[in-house]
């Protein structure tokens, strides 16, 4: 098991002994988290889709990643939130204080081997998404999402997609089109 796999089932278990487990449905279009309001919150998707994004000082949407089916977003720092999160279909998540996970994370050890393999794997990803910002073409990064994500591509706003592979949506139709004409 990796990622999220492996922590978000003893997160379960844990605040479903604390009594703190209260998954709540989330509409599409609603708005968890948005940037700059007070953190301090994990949250734990346990089926839907999730947008993470930045906003910069313009105004301009960054879209950060994706959270899909099962996954972990937020802050376990009480400090303001670093970024904003919609829901992009209807969505079932729970939400944990930061400070109780900390202390899970602290004293907890099949916690704290989960809670360091989800780091890990996190890395991993965040580390990959620089490297294929920096390092391949929009055409690349698409190809490879083709690859490796082509469920999420179905599920995902064809505006969305142009703004994680950091192009508009113009220049993502014809990254399209170009890669139908080669293959076609």
């Amino acid at each position: 098991m990796d990622g999220p796999d492996q922590i978000i089932p003893l997160l379960r278990d844990r605040a479903e002994q604390a009594g703190r487990w209260q998954p709540q449905p989330h509409a599409k279009g609603a708005m968890l988290l948005s940037q700059g309001a007070p953190g301090g919150r994990l949250f734990v998707l346990l089926r839907g889709l999730v947008k993470l994004t930045y906003l910069s000082p313009a105004g301009d949407e960054w879209i950060k990643s994706f959270v899909a089916d099962q996954g972990l977003f937020g802050d376990l720092e009480d400090a303001p939130q670093r970024f904003g999160a919609v829901a992009l279909e209807d969505s079932q998540i729970a939400v944990l204080p930061a400070a109780w996970v900390n202390g899970l994370i602290a004293t907890d050890p099949a916690i704290v081997g989960a809670a360091a393999g989800f780091s890990r794997w996190l890395a991993d990803r965040k580390q990959a998404r620089e490297e294929a910002l920096l390092c391949a073409t929009p055409e690349q990064r698409y190809q490879q999402m083709l690859i490796t994500a082509p469920a999420l591509l179905a599920r995902l706003p064809q505006q969305d997609i142009a703004r994680y592979l950091r192009v508009t949506p113009i220049a993502f139709s014809r990254i399209k089109r170009r890669l139908r004409a080669r293959a076609g």
